[in-house]
């Protein structure tokens, strides 16, 4: 693992060539937050509807200011990218996961530089929204006094895995199951799967 300020690196060593094809993808930073803003929302209205379905009066009071906000603010953002790194291929250990943050884009980001398969690849995607949403619903049902924190958390998170969303569904759409992804910078490209030999062992980033 390292550290790296700026936009996402690329990798010297790879060279984007057939097989290789590039993603469909928007190139732009501000366009990226743009698209993606449309299924933030829609992930923060579903992550509330199951609790506004429960409120008897069907109403639901959500705190932005206070400790409790500031607190699922402050670590809204170091969960959020450790969620994404865990299930990489060596996890925090790998030498081949970049932490960044990009203050021009006002983004943190977890890169990777290494191949992934495609159902890694919606995995390390999603895992942000489904853990963070679930644990949400947790600390609401366990610990209701820290309702504000959870409710901050879970809706914040929603809302910032729209970019999220947005790369997982430009994979589904474009990318065949059995196929392998991997970044170059701030594009993405992918490969079909090779053929089965029975000499070659299973890949341990599909």
């Amino acid at each position: 693992m390292r550290l790296h300020l700026g936009p996402p690196p690329t990798d010297p060593a790879f060279q984007p060539a057939p097989p290789w094809r590039p993603l469909r993808e928007p190139r732009r930073a501000s366009l990226v937050i743009l698209l993606s803003l449309p299924l933030g929302l829609l992930a923060a209205f579903l992550f509330t509807l199951p609790l506004l379905l429960r409120s008897p009066d069907r109403s639901l009071t959500i705190p932005l200011s206070g400790l409790p906000s500031l607190l699922a603010l402050l670590l809204l953002v170091p969960l959020h990218e450790l969620l994404h790194a865990l299930p990489l291929p060596g996890s925090l250990r790998s030498p081949q996961l970049v932490l960044g943050l990009w203050p021009r884009s006002l983004l943190a980001y977890v890169h990777y530089l290494g191949e992934l398969g495609r159902a890694r690849f919606l995995v390390v995607a999603l895992s942000p929204l489904i853990a963070v949403s679930l644990l949400a619903y947790a600390g609401l049902s366990l610990l209701p006094s820290l309702a504000p924190f959870w409710l901050i958390l879970g809706l914040l998170n929603a809302l910032g895995s729209g970019a999220d969303l947005s790369a997982a569904a430009l994979v589904l759409t474009q990318v065949p199951p059995g196929a392998h992804l991997r970044h170059h910078g701030w594009r993405t490209y992918w490969r079909p799967a090779e053929p089965p030999r029975a000499d070659r062992p299973p890949s341990p980033d599909s």
